[in-house]
């Protein structure tokens, strides 16, 4: 079997990934098959707060970055309606729209992980 990867290369990426820069700037896992549930958990985890205020209708920065993130993952990676999320976060789907609209870059990062493992 051959490795698409030399033996001097491999200890290089080793060696970046132990690196705790390279460790901090890892993106967000989330398995691509998933409920919604599970991806608010996981997205409640990442930034640190209580499934309660992210369902909360407090608006604090961490709690707008949280729920842009949980809408984007639920659009792009499991492909729910606008509505289905709109439920889950106890919002309105207009609220859904406005965080779509907006760039979210970890999200972005996560699937080109996915996409990545993927082609090899």
């Amino acid at each position: 079997m051959e490795f698409p990867f030399t033996k001097e290369e491999v200890r290089i990426l080793k060696r970046i990934c132990e690196n705790p820069i390279f460790k901090e700037s890892q993106p967000l896992h989330i398995e691509k098959k998933t409920t919604l549930k599970k991806i608010r958990l996981d997205i409640c985890n990442y930034y640190n707060i209580k499934e309660e205020e992210f369902l909360s209708q407090r608006r604090d920065a961490t709690l707008i970055k949280a729920r842009r993130e949980f809408c984007h993952h639920a659009s792009k990676i499991i492909r729910a309606d606008t509505s289905i999320i709109a439920k889950a976060m106890n919002r309105e789907c207009g609220m859904v729209y406005n965080h779509l609209k907006k760039p979210s870059p970890e999200t972005d990062k996560l699937l080109q992980s996915i996409n990545d493992s993927k082609d090899e």
